[in-house]
């Protein structure tokens, strides 16, 4: 009767740590699925901002430039002749950033030639981050811009979408070998 004990206790602790294996390589491999989807999100995420920041380098300019050309300097000789008096004028725009742009700027911004730097930004930055699309495990990159453009909404947005092949180790267990990652990222920034 003992011999038969000891088999039954063999046996046991067989299937326990079958088992324990089984779940161990469940948690080593969700682990590692939420890491790259983490990795995944912050790609997307650091594209998306990326691009904006084109956007954003754009909006700064035509401010600038409207600034510029709306403000004057009258230039008036001081007495004697020396150096001249500068008398600047005020310019009858408020000295809100988003009050000096116009329909006409807001157009360049979404315009074709705009749309195809903030990809390219977006594009280049994924590619520094290794999850651009010359990476042969990413199946699927896509870049909107502007992402349901509305002319007279507050902003202007940008959406990234990255989709990645993975391997998952112990899942082959399950005749599992390959899953998909994808993450998105919408982001925005003021254009009023």
């Amino acid at each position: 009767m003992r011999s038969n004990q000891q088999g039954q206790v063999v046996i046991i602790v067989a299937v326990i740590l079958m088992v324990t294996l089984f779940f161990l390589a469940v948690i080593i491999d969700g682990a590692r699925l939420m890491v790259e989807r983490q990795e995944l999100k912050r790609a997307a995420d650091a594209a998306a901002k990326a691009g904006l920041v084109v956007v954003g380098d754009r909006m700064v300019t035509q401010v600038i430039q409207a600034q510029t050309a709306e403000a004057s300097v009258t230039v008036t000789p001081t007495p004697g002749g020396i150096t001249p008096g500068v008398t600047p004028t005020a310019t009858s725009t408020s000295g809100e950033f988003f009050d000096w742009l116009d329909d006409d700027h807001r157009a360049t911004l979404v315009a074709p030639p705009m749309q195809t730097l903030v990809a390219a930004q977006s594009v280049g930055y994924a590619e520094m981050n290794g999850l651009g699309p010359s990476n042969p495990l990413v199946l699927e990159f896509d870049v909107a811009f502007p992402y349901q453009y509305d002319p007279g909404g507050q902003h202007l947005k940008i959406h990234v979408r990255i989709q990645r092949k993975v391997t998952v180790m112990f899942a082959s267990l399950l005749g599992i070998e390959e899953g998909v990652l994808s993450e998105e990222s919408k982001q925005s920034i003021p254009q009023r």
